[in-house]
């Protein structure tokens, strides 16, 4: 629902997009642009599909379902193990808190941002840092 949005902010050149559908617990966050021509072939992409599927990545009635999907086909094209969807996840909180700290953010700091960029919330960096946080 959210692509052409996304696009929009690309276009502007923003750095952060906000994520509000599909997010855990229903709370918007916005995360940070790593690589934006890789986010522009994306979202082309995605964009491509989705207007032939009903203006939708996945066409299915719910969340839940679309997410069972979601998994399946991940499954079914080989993305397991070193590039299952939450080995993806962590790869770039890797990559999120080498650019936080090029940036000039502390660790702390680098790790209260990417804990938000994934929804958790800023609170949870000591958690970040030993889930994702072993660079």
């Amino acid at each position: 629902q959210s692509l052409k949005t996304w696009k929009q902010a690309i276009e502007r050149s923003d750095t952060r997009l906000t994520v509000v559908f599909g997010t855990k617990g229903g709370r918007p966050r916005e995360t940070v642009i790593l690589d934006t021509i890789a986010v522009r072939k994306a979202l082309d992409n995605a964009l491509a599909i989705a207007e032939s599927r009903h203006g939708r990545l996945i066409d299915k009635p719910d969340l839940k379902s679309a997410m069972d999907y979601w998994h399946n086909q991940a499954a079914r094209i080989g993305l397991t193990g070193a590039y299952s969807p939450h080995s993806l996840r962590y790869a770039w909180a890797q990559d999120a808190i080498s650019h936080y700290l090029a940036q000039g953010f502390n660790r702390k700091e680098a790790l209260a941002i990417v804990a938000m960029d994934l929804g958790h919330g800023d609170g949870r960096g000591r958690y970040v840092a030993q889930v994702y946080g072993q660079i």
